[in-house]
């Protein structure tokens, strides 16, 4: 009996509230799509700065002759800042001094 009664209870609250409920619902669909669109964005951006790092690095010379250029960490990092320094702020990408993308 008293299980009915918690069942009858459940199902007023979850009627009066049912204008609340259906708003919240709505919200939660709006901000998985703009998560899951923020998501893809910040994968593209840690993507073009491994290509831009890779290009300045120029860690694809073949050449036996022409050496590989060295840069130490801070120089690749304030590079990487200077290009996609506000890219990173807006979608929420930090970038420390081993150079790992968070």
């Amino acid at each position: 009996m008293k299980r009915i009664i918690s069942k009858i209870a459940y199902l007023f609250k979850y009627l009066l509230n049912f204008k609340t409920i259906r708003k919240f619902e709505k919200i939660n669909c709006k901000l998985d799509e703009t998560l899951r669109a923020r998501k893809v964005d910040q994968i593209i951006l840690k993507g073009n700065i491994i290509k831009m790092v890779k290009k300045y690095l120029r860690v694809d010379a073949k050449s036996k002759y022409i050496p590989k250029d060295n840069k130490n960490n801070a120089e690749i990092r304030e590079r990487i800042l200077a290009e996609f320094g506000e890219q990173m702020a807006y979608l929420n990408i930090r970038i420390n001094d081993k150079l790992e993308l968070k």
